[in-house]
């Protein structure tokens, strides 16, 4: 999980915390608060491990049930579940297969692709067609992708047929409507609010429809509390990661 976090800014870090804020484990939320403050305040090495940590061991907490978790912590293993297991649960939950082999950060973005896909898929005719269009798709081109397509989508077609600047809009669209799903609008709007006055990538091509998208489920269909945050953090996690290539390659 190290090799994800320490690509990210901290942003993402403020992000990451009020998606796993909550009064209801026995994990330290004033801690994280506290790590990502001095990070803010003085982006170090020192400062960014501190953090980068303490928020590894919080998500594997929350990945891990509380017996399962004081049992690994009593009898001197590492308490909290792997990340490679919760990556593999959120993949389960999302009911897409479980990504490949690979580093976390490869796992994750391929996760968040998948799933983007395949919500896409799922939406109706008009939803894809008004996202594409909203995304800066010709009307006429879009129209002949869906029709074409058969309802069948994979990321390389999306890519070859349009670009992927369109194809990242699209993905970042569908994951902060899930998010949003899950943790609420009002929360992650008031989230995405803070990020795209750090992090402009944010602001192109995500707009209401990610908020109003019909993902086909809500929080209520997702199995126990700590799924309503492990899900949101490996999803941000993805895209998130997705971001940093793109600006990596644009500098290059």
């Amino acid at each position: 999980m190290q090799d994800v976090l320490n690509v990210l800014d901290p942003a993402d870090y403020r992000f990451l915390v009020g998606v796993v804020e909550s009064n209801f484990n026995f994990a330290d939320d004033t801690r994280l608060r506290r790590l990502v403050d001095a990070v803010e305040a003085d982006d170090t090495p020192e400062h960014r491990e501190a953090f980068c940590t303490a928020f590894e061991e919080h998500v594997r907490y929350l990945g891990s049930s509380d017996i399962m978790w004081a049992f690994r912590f009593a009898t001197g293993q590492e308490p909290g579940a792997a990340f490679g297991e919760i990556v593999n649960d959120v993949a389960k939950a999302l009911k897409v297969d479980k990504p490949k082999l690979g580093t976390d950060r490869e796992r994750v973005e391929e996760l968040a692709q998948a799933y983007a896909t395949q919500k896409f898929s799922e939406l109706s005719p008009d939803e894809q067609q008004k996202m594409l269009e909203d995304l800066g798709v010709e009307r006429e081109k879009a129209q002949a992708f869906i029709a074409r397509s058969g309802a069948k989508f994979a990321l390389p077609i999306l890519i070859e047929t349009f670009n992927l600047v369109i194809v990242e809009g699209l993905i970042k669209t569908i994951i902060f409507g899930t998010i949003a799903k899950i943790i609420g609008r009002q929360l992650t709007a008031r989230l995405f609010s803070f990020l795209v006055g750090r992090l402009p990538w944010w602001v192109t091509w995500i707009g209401p429809a990610a908020w109003t998208l019909s993902i086909g489920w809500t929080a209520l269909d997702v199995q126990g509390p700590a799924m309503r945050k492990t899900i949101p953090v490996v999803l941000y996690l993805g895209v998130a990661s997705m971001r940093e290539r793109s600006r990596a390659a644009a500098e290059a």
